[in-house]
C-alpha cells in the first residue's frame, strides 16, 4: 500500500511541475509579444508562431 500511495505522491508533484512549466512557457511568450509591441523593430510572427503550436 505504501507504494502506490508514493507513485500518486510522485504523479502528482510530476504533474504540478508541468503545470508550472506550461505557465512559465505561456509567460515567456507573452512577455515577449508585449515586449514586441514595445520596440518596433522587434517584430512577432503570428503566423510563424502558431504554425509552431499545430495550428
Amino acid at each position: 500500500m505504501a507504494d502506490s500511495s508514493q507513485q500518486e505522491q510522485a504523479r502528482r508533484c510530476g504533474r504540478a511541475w508541468r503545470t508550472v512549466l506550461v505557465y512559465a512557457l505561456l509567460g515567456a511568450v507573452l512577455a515577449v509579444a508585449f515586449v514586441g509591441y514595445l520596440r518596433p523593430q522587434l517584430v512577432v510572427g503570428w503566423e510563424g508562431l502558431m504554425a509552431l503550436c499545430g495550428f
